[in-house]
């Protein structure tokens, strides 16, 4: 069984603060942290958390980058408007803004769910 709940790492603290009242007021529970450096030690984030959500409206997604060295096992990672182009060579899940939230909130669910996305799923920023 997969352990509840969300992850999500605000590089962009703003919109890291945006994605957790957007999950929590759909039920999903979700922790909120600056740094994916706070959940430490990182080999075992997957006990505590199915889903990481990076909230990165940068140029570089830190967490992303952790994620592809192995550094974060056993946990989906999506990334939330990062321009990185690291974020789409490594095959992750990219959520482009402006965000849609019934689109984000799928994609999240589906991941808590068991169910995987496709590695590299685009969510697309139209409906």
């Amino acid at each position: 069984m997969a352990p509840p709940g969300v992850l999500v790492v605000g590089e962009t603290p703003s919109l890291g603060r945006s994605i957790v009242d957007l999950l929590e007021a759909s039920g999903v529970s979700a922790h909120y942290v600056d740094d994916i450096r706070a959940e430490e030690p990182l080999g075992t984030l997957g006990r505590r958390y199915s889903v990481v959500v990076a909230a990165s409206n940068t140029h570089y997604c830190a967490t992303a980058r952790q994620w592809a060295t192995g550094e974060l096992p056993d946990v989906a990672l999506v990334v939330v408007g990062s321009r990185d182009p690291f974020v789409t060579r490594a095959r992750l899940q990219l959520v482009p803004l402006p965000l849609l939230p019934a689109r984000l909130l799928g994609l999240v669910r589906s991941l808590l769910d068991g169910g995987t996305a496709p590695p590299g799923t685009l969510v697309s920023g139209s409906a």
